[in-house]
């Protein structure tokens, strides 16, 4: 079992064959709610679930510290910087300098809390995150005696480098859907509701917003963020993004953005945006990925393709028809792009035995990917206690560790376990068993200052823009 940097001309490449996508096309169809990211609850009164891991319950005043942390939590500088070869287990008592956050932000109706509800944990176990029904504007319920059904429930799309999260909330009233858009700071329970798009709760079509912070400009901690932009892509052949800067206070369409090189295709996005380098990275696991500055007076888009022999163009370019929803999400599970150590990296895991898997890292001038290492996953996870089962799912890739590039986590016995590869030293370094299966796996990292820090408003007051919904003030700014 090799595991040293290799060139990528002497490897055994991992792309997929066509015999691969009736594989893929396979996959058995998920529920209605899952895809959605929904949480499934009935609006009816509920009771709260003990649990091992307490949610961080903030109480929020108007003093200049009005934002401590977790007081079971500590983000002293001691725990955000740890070594290299860093330990998986965290001090009872210590905030993990990142985490695993479920895909999915259940809506809970049972709390009267002022702001979200974060479980943070230490990876390879999963954290989770949800909101009060009292702060997602919820319509109301229905009548005892009505037939109509009211499900509440929600996603997390994306984070930004600093912590930050941009959460979705659902309100499904019979065959009505709204959705309600939010970004959150974990740590304080801080929520700062976004406007509607087209001024309209119904604006549904936007599932990959992206959430980009600029840190700087005199803030607590000195890395805190003094801007932030919320942005999609919403139609890639005329170019045009939506995108949301406070400053401006309201959504606005930018049209014609150059696109560097020109794309012949368009992407399908299937993993969440990557902030990354003053960018926003649009994922299509199956070609490359876009990026758009939303700063910019000029934005424009700059694509990347997937490493060489990685990229499906030319495959996909045999079928008339678009690739499938389905085969697209099998695709999400088996390759991942993400950052780790400042750079833009590249994960993929082959579908065959030995199911290699390979790291690739992006250059400074982000055009063209470099192999730093490729692991046989099969018998690594067999000396790691963790044998692949014939007959069964190859492993699947979860997340990038985001302050260690060596360490990918990977899934394993159909969703059961996640496991912590070392793929430097080829070996298993952690694990812990899933509670349940996921629609997604966000990795965020929880720097100190997030806990003092707030999400920047600059003040501005057309009253129904947007509006703070938990803080130092509940009024709109």
């Amino acid at each position: 079992m090799s595991t040293q940097p290799l060139h990528p001309c002497t490897l055994q490449r991992t792309g997929y064959a066509p015999t691969d996508r009736t594989k893929l096309e396979a996959a058995a169809a998920m529920p209605l709610r899952r895809l959605l990211g929904l949480s499934g609850r009935l609006r009816r009164p509920l009771s709260t679930v003990a649990s091992s891991h307490p949610p961080c319950h903030h109480t929020l005043s108007t003093a200049a510290s009005s934002h401590p942390p977790c007081p079971a939590l500590s983000t002293d500088a001691s725990s955000s910087n740890p070594p290299r070869r860093r330990t998986l287990s965290t001090a009872a008592s210590t905030l993990p300098p990142w985490v695993i956050i479920d895909g999915r932000s259940p809506v809970d109706e049972s709390s009267s809390a002022p702001g979200a509800l974060f479980r943070p944990v230490d990876p390879p176990r999963v954290s989770s995150i949800s909101v009060p029904a009292h702060l997602i504007n919820a319509r109301e319920r229905p009548a005892a005696d009505s037939s109509v059904v009211q499900v509440l429930g929600g996603s997390v799309d994306a984070a930004s480098a600093d912590g930050h999260l941009l959460l979705t909330h659902y309100d499904i009233l019979g065959p009505d859907m709204e959705a309600e858009r939010c970004i959150c700071n974990p740590i304080t329970g801080q929520l700062l509701r976004l406007p509607y798009p087209d001024g309209s709760r119904k604006r549904l079509e936007y599932h990959h917003m992206g959430l980009l912070t600029k840190a700087g400009g005199g803030g607590v901690g000195g890395d805190a963020p003094h801007r932030f932009a919320v942005a999609e892509i919403v139609h890639q052949r005329d170019r045009v993004i939506d995108r949301f800067l406070p400053e401006i206070g309201r959504w606005e369409l930018v049209l014609g953005l150059p696109c560097k090189p020109p794309l012949k295709w368009v992407m399908e996005m299937n993993q969440e945006t990557v902030a990354f380098g003053d960018r926003l990275w649009w994922v299509d696991l199956t070609r490359g990925a876009i990026s758009v500055d939303p700063f910019s007076y000029r934005p424009e888009f700059r694509f990347v393709e997937l490493p060489e022999g990685s990229s499906l163009t030319d495959f996909l370019a045999q079928f008339k028809e678009a690739p499938t929803a389905t085969f697209m999400k099998e695709m999400g599970k088996y390759r991942r792009i993400g950052v780790s150590e400042g750079r833009l990296r590249y994960i993929e895991a082959s579908l065959h035995d030995p199911f290699l898997l390979s790291s690739f890292v992006l250059d400074d001038e982000g055009r063209s990917w470099t192999l730093e290492r490729q692991v046989e996953l099969r018998q690594v996870l067999e000396d790691g206690g963790h044998p692949c089962e014939e007959g069964k799912r190859p492993p699947q890739i979860a997340v990038i560790d985001p302050l260690n590039a060596d360490t990918i986590y990977i899934t394993v016995g159909e969703q059961k376990h996640i496991v912590a590869v070392d793929i430097y030293q080829g070996k298993v370094i952690g694990s812990s068993p899933l509670q349940d299966g996921y629609r997604s796996l966000v990795p965020c990292v929880l720097p100190p200052a997030l806990g003092s820090s707030q999400i920047p408003t600059y003040g501005r007051n057309p009253l129904h823009d947007f509006k703070m919904v938990t803080g130092p003030s509940s009024t709109p700014f």
